[in-house]
């Protein structure tokens, strides 16, 4: 009864914070300081209640194989949070700091900023934690991943209404005309959340007809019985993402969709034809559209709005000061001094390029930590995309994810937008909490501490009884 009712918080604790991190979108994407300190709020309250259930619970394999890249992860953190600290390790301080003799020096150009940074990487990793614990049984699972696509379906739909009207009542003056921007300042960030959108909408659609796969008239009653809805909602937010005339956008889209083909099909899976139906009409609808805004943008030889012009500063910065850095957060100040005579046309608040604004502030070393952790938890997702059996969506679902977020972040600063950001934790902990199989926990049993073995054989003692019997529906807790 009392693992019933810590079951029981857990699901409400997953479901706060992912409600939390979707509510923020209609917040200008999060994109302020007031917002995405609330932001932090919310999530560092139900991190005190996860705390709880840590201590009352056994930790779940997923968040014991998230030690080492998470050790990573906190670790470039911690760096940025020294490099903001004012009065240490002076003898490394910023140059800019000669100006004000008379102030503490750091190692950062910019400590307020850096220590923002700060808090919302954290942030991140209180809702991937709290996630990954949620996400272990794949009801939730599935349940976050149907949320995550009926929110990104509503948006859209408000994106494209606001789009017709004319009338945006959440951006109001910020709204650009001609383009769609849902609840986001930057078009070209929601371009990132539609792709995602699109992503969980498919993957959705699969989750809830996997196991009508009898025939095409069982196909037909699963789309008609509910799952129609998903694919609409694959066609809103594809033509809001269209809308929004983002290139990078649009090229991210197609990696990601590309991706999440790929590792579907890797799994041998059998082609539904209704699927195939809403791909190909993805695709002609991107071949449609092309021919209008997006298309001429394309086309556009306009070395996308400065970018290529200033990355060679940019590069010239990180190579100044290539182990310390200029400071997370710190590239707006920090970078004016690199700025060419020909991108001195506009504010460079952001590097247009995560990549290399990572590397500008936190160094090359710290920023290769930062990555190398995310890439670990990335390669934990793709080994169960192929290694399970069952309910290889969630994974797939991530990789298509992580493939549009890589892309677009060569180019500009999607995931920089606290709840594109926030999201893409959900999505990066939905991904790894379903990445381990059956076998995988029967290999970690047999190598493990007998305590942890007991808390193991406890834990999923109610799913190897269900592997006796016949296949449960869709979003069971049974595993592979």
């Amino acid at each position: 009864m009392r693992r019933q009712r810590l079951t029981g918080l857990q699901g409400v604790i997953g479901m706060f914070v992912l409600v939390i991190v979707l509510l923020f979108a209609l917040a200008l994407g999060a994109n302020r300081p007031v917002s995405w300190s609330f932001l932090s709020l919310f999530v560092l309250f139900a991190f005190a209640l996860q705390v709880a259930v840590i201590f009352a619970n056994p930790l779940p394999l997923a968040l014991r194989e998230a030690f080492l890249p998470g050790v990573l992860f906190v670790s470039a953190v911690l760096w940025g949070w020294v490099q903001s600290t004012p009065g240490v390790l002076t003898g490394l301080a910023h140059p800019v700091w000669d100006l004000v003799p008379e102030v503490a020096p750091a190692i950062s150009a910019d400590p307020g900023q850096g220590r923002h940074a700060v808090m919302r990487l954290l942030c991140y990793a209180c809702i991937f934690v709290m996630m990954v614990w949620t996400c272990t049984s794949s009801t939730r699972a599935g349940l976050v991943l149907k949320i995550i696509a009926l929110f990104s379906s509503a948006l859209a739909a408000y994106g494209l209404y606001a789009f017709l009207t004319g009338s945006n009542v959440i951006l109001d003056d910020w709204a650009q005309r001609g383009v769609v921007q849902a609840s986001f300042v930057n078009r070209n960030s929601y371009a990132t959340y539609a792709a995602f959108g699109v992503l969980a909408n498919i993957a959705a659609y699969l989750f809830v007809t996997e196991n009508s796969n009898t025939g095409l008239r069982s196909r037909l009653e699963a789309f008609f019985g509910g799952g129609w809805i998903f694919g609409l909602g694959v066609l809103l937010c594809l033509g809001a993402l269209s809308l929004t005339q983002s290139r990078a956008g649009g090229g991210a889209a197609l990696a990601g969709l590309a991706v999440f083909l790929v590792a579907w099909r890797g799994g041998k899976t059998r082609w539904d034809p209704v699927m195939l139906g809403l791909i190909g009409a993805v695709l002609i609808f991107i071949g449609a559209t092309s021919a209008t805004g997006l298309m001429e943008r394309l086309l556009a030889t306009d070395a996308s709005g400065g970018r290529f012009v200033v990355y060679p500063g940019m590069i010239e910065g990180i190579l100044d000061r290539p182990f310390l850095g200029h400071g997370l957060g710190a590239f707006h100040e920090a970078f004016r001094p690199y700025i060419p005579l020909e991108g001195a046309v506009g504010e460079w608040v952001r590097a247009h390029s995560t990549y290399l604004e990572v590397a500008f502030g936190l160094g090359i070393p710290a920023a290769l930590v930062f990555f190398l952790g995310q890439g670990l938890l990335i390669w934990r997702i793709w080994r169960g995309s192929v290694e399970r059996r069952s309910n290889r969506v969630f994974a797939c679902f991530a990789l298509g994810c992580v493939a549009t977020a890589a892309f677009h972040s060569v180019f500009d600063f999607s995931l920089q937008m606290p709840a594109t950001a926030g999201l893409f934790s959900v999505i990066l902990a939905l991904g790894f909490a379903q990445s381990f199989g059956r076998e995988a926990m029967d290999r970690k049993m047999r190598t493990d501490t007998p305590s942890a073995r007991l808390s193991f054989e406890s834990e999923n003692a109610g799913s190897r009884s269900r592997e006796k019997l016949p296949q449960g529906p869709a979003g069971s807790e049974s595993d592979d």
